[in-house]
């Protein structure tokens, strides 16, 4: 690799229920936004992608409304880890010598509902698994972390108060965050007490659809030194798929990716340990799925996320403070965007620009973010 790779500049939308605008309406501010901040203006990006799960064309509809420079972009959809996605294959671009810049936006105006499967019988064969559990309702995500909850659970002796202190925190965080969907706090009753949807989650353990858009600017350190004497770089990053083990077939059937071979390819580029890290995003689309992931990261043994938790280890005060921003149970999941807000996330952290959330002495911060078959984990550093 000829250069490494920093994170120049970032913005976020208001994340919203109902979307008040349209798709190239959010992406446009976001991008306006992250490149003001990088002290940038479209002319100086040289390649684009845009993250997006659910309309097709995405890229001309949001590009071609900015500026038509003649940069090539490109359409990325792994579903709800298409961010992350297109910013580590922006940062394989930008090491490689092959681009300076690169702009990375993720948008999505999202359906009602429970996030459907991108499943259609009529152009999917039956004998697939995936259709075959979705059609006959065996697959849903709220009831694939129940599942992997309850066993837990069975496992290590975990509590449903434990899971539901990690929806406690999560919108405790997001109340001081402008963009989040949901601002409003919750005690353990209200968690336990609300709508029961998978068993033990309940309505306020599980991420709600939302609209919004995150734009993320990333360059070489040589060009981002023209900007700024301490740079924040994306100094390592990994990712996974699907994978299947014959010890644990029923596992990893309901995987999103294996965590923690993305991980460890993570630290290895960087040269960096979970010890090292200050704070982490994680995919919190439910409440066991915070848990798991924390484990898997490493910041905590197998099987002790749960107790981890509870002790407030990952509260903003804590040892490793998580989903400073409320995550995507506090923020909503608008899923092209989600990966984009978490990298800003961090960004704004390492840079000391969280506000009442920021983390004391943030110099290291993690991001790990699931989609359907895949997990992406980001190693961000100042």
């Amino acid at each position: 690799m000829s250069d490494k790779v920093a994170v120049l500049g970032a913005g976020v939308t208001l994340f919203e229920r109902r979307a008040t605008r349209r798709l190239d309406e959010m992406a446009s501010e976001a991008v306006s936004l992250a490149l003001r901040d990088a002290g940038l203006s479209y002319g100086d990006i040289e390649v684009a992608f845009v993250a997006n799960a659910y309309r097709s064309g995405s890229a001309p509809i949001v590009f071609y409304k900015l500026s038509r420079t003649g940069i090539p972009i490109t359409h990325i959809d792994i579903a709800c880890a298409s961010g992350t996605r297109s910013i580590q294959l922006a940062g394989h671009l930008i090491a490689s010598g092959a681009y300076q810049t690169c702009l990375v936006v993720g948008v999505e105006i999202m359906p009602g509902g429970m996030v459907p499967w991108p499943i259609d019988p009529e152009t999917v064969s039956l004998y697939h698994e995936m259709m075959f559990d979705t059609v006959t309702g065996l697959l849903t995500m709220p009831g694939a972390y129940a599942y992997k909850a309850v066993r837990y659970m069975h496992d290590f002796g975990a509590t449903p108060e434990q899971f539901a202190q990690v929806a406690v925190k999560n919108h405790r965080n997001s109340c001081l965050n402008p963009n989040a969907m949901y601002r409003k706090e919750f005690s353990i009753e209200d968690v336990l007490g609300s709508r029961m949807i998978c068993y033990p989650l309940t309505l306020f353990q599980c991420c709600a659809n939302s609209n919004g858009a995150a734009a993320v600017v990333l360059s070489s350190e040589t060009r981002a030194r023209r900007h700024t004497s301490r740079p924040v770089l994306l100094s390592g990053w990994g990712e996974t798929s699907m994978r299947f083990d014959p010890v644990d077939p029923v596992e990893s059937h309901l995987s999103e990716g294996d965590t923690v071979a993305a991980a460890a390819g993570a630290y290895e580029m960087s040269g960096t340990g979970p010890g090292d890290a200050d704070l982490a995003q994680v995919h919190d689309a439910f409440s066991a799925a915070e848990v798991l992931q924390i484990e898997a990261l490493g910041l905590c043994g197998k099987g002790e996320g749960a107790a981890f938790t509870a002790a407030g280890e990952t509260e903003i005060g804590g040892s490793v403070p998580v989903n400073t921003d409320g995550g995507l149970m506090g923020c909503g999941h608008p899923v092209g965007a989600s990966g984009c807000r978490m990298v800003a996330e961090v960004f704004r952290q390492l840079k000391g620009q969280a506000g009442a959330r920021q983390v004391e002495g943030a110099r290291l911060g993690l991001v790990q973010n699931s989609g359907l078959g895949a997990s992406n984990v980001l190693v961000l550093e100042r």
